[in-house]
């Protein structure tokens, strides 16, 4: 079983995006192959990053636990809405707090969004992101367009496309969650 934490970065009231998060969890988990842990930057109410975890002297609780959540991952999945052509500002606070964390951590991305495109532009600036903090972007991407459409309140997909590319996507996220693991066990 792998661990999977799953980074949700969206804190505006009415979000849609918490489905795309809500899918993945569930799809992780139904897999049999992961364990997940979801953490919605929400509920940790981040002020803007001033200082670094690793140079606090006394980091409040909720950094720890998502640095913990972090260390502990095999792989970690960014989920964002697309804001204005690119991810949300939360997210990038958020991923500012940590460094050693990321250390060649596979990294999935999802974005969501209301339009047709479903992110593409914040998933692309993701990668980039994920790249900067020295980890490994896994090159398929799982977008979820027309939020309202694809996805319920409880994740679940509304269609047979977003049901056959959360599938793939999840699938495709394992497998590279794997061979990265793989290779970090040889040292």
């Amino acid at each position: 079983m792998y661990k999977i934490t799953i980074l949700y970065g969206a804190i505006r009231e009415g979000r849609l995006s918490i489905r795309a998060a809500k899918a993945l969890e569930n799809a992780l988990t139904n897999s049999g192959k992961a364990t997940v842990t979801l953490i919605d930057i929400k509920d940790y109410n981040l002020p803007v990053m001033e200082k670094r975890l690793k140079f606090m002297d006394n980091p409040p609780q909720n950094l720890v636990t998502i640095s913990n959540a972090l260390n502990e991952a095999d792989g970690i999945i960014f989920v964002s809405p697309e804001y204005n052509g690119s991810y949300s500002g939360a997210l990038k606070n958020a991923v500012d707090y940590f460094t050693g964390e990321w250390a060649k951590k596979p990294i999935g991305i999802c974005a969501a969004s209301a339009g047709r495109l479903g992110g593409v532009n914040a998933s692309h600036k993701l990668q980039d992101l994920v790249l900067a903090i020295g980890a490994f972007p896994m090159p398929y991407k799982l977008l979820v367009p027309e939020l309202k459409d694809s996805l319920n309140e409880a994740g679940e997909p509304q269609n047979e496309i977003m049901a056959k590319n959360l599938d793939k996507y999840v699938n495709e996220y394992l497998w590279f969650v794997e061979a990265i693991s793989t290779q970090k066990k040889k040292g």
